[in-house]
């Protein structure tokens, strides 16, 4: 017998999401009754969203599956469903505080968005050259993490920049293994 692992968490002031192995997705709210549904394919990203009322009403998952699948809380009952052609959905972001548009990032490295109000529900703006490890708009900028590099975006999809932030770390790795090891001053007996 099997038995579940915790893939993904995220905790509240208003409950806890939490998301198992085999698909299981529970809602434990503070006050009230826990809920709990099963998935088809395995959470791999989880976002709450908070409502007009200022209460955590909205729960956002991205699945190993490539989709992204939009509940109520606290009933879990799903909104909307996103298919995207991109491989396993690695990271989300919310676009406007208020609204459900949102950035989805996949592991075959394309930034998607997603959009119920408009006829075209879900566009690739732009595609790098690795996984997406995580994703933020900034001043109208989308900021993308692939590993150490950093890609920056303009909302159109036109690359502004990529810098990779490791370049600095090499350097200093051979300075410590420089003064770790100091040839010569060991003496055998």
């Amino acid at each position: 017998m099997k038995s579940r692992m915790i893939v993904r968490s995220l905790t509240t002031a208003e409950g806890t999401l939490v998301a198992m192995d085999d698909g299981l997705l529970a809602w434990k709210p503070k006050n009230g009754r826990p809920q709990r549904i099963r998935l088809e394919a395995i959470p791999t990203v989880l976002l709450v969203v908070r409502g007009p009322m200022d209460t955590i009403d909205t729960a956002i998952i991205g699945n190993a599956r490539g989709e992204v699948l939009v509940f109520t809380l606290p009933r879990l009952e799903m909104i909307s469903k996103y298919e995207l052609k991109g491989g396993c959905i690695r990271a989300l972001s919310l676009i406007d505080q208020g609204s459900l548009n949102l950035l989805a990032g996949t592991q075959n490295g394309s930034v998607w968005s997603l959009d119920d109000r408009k006829s075209e529900r879900q566009e690739v703006l732009f595609t790098i050259s690795g996984p997406v490890s995580s994703l933020h708009l900034e001043h109208g900028m989308v900021h993308v993490r692939s590993g150490w590099i950093h890609h920056m975006h303009a909302w159109d999809g036109s690359h502004i920049s990529e810098d990779d932030t490791a370049k600095d770390y090499s350097r200093g790795g051979h300075k410590r293994l420089d003064r770790s090891y100091a040839l010569g001053s060991v003496q055998l007996a």
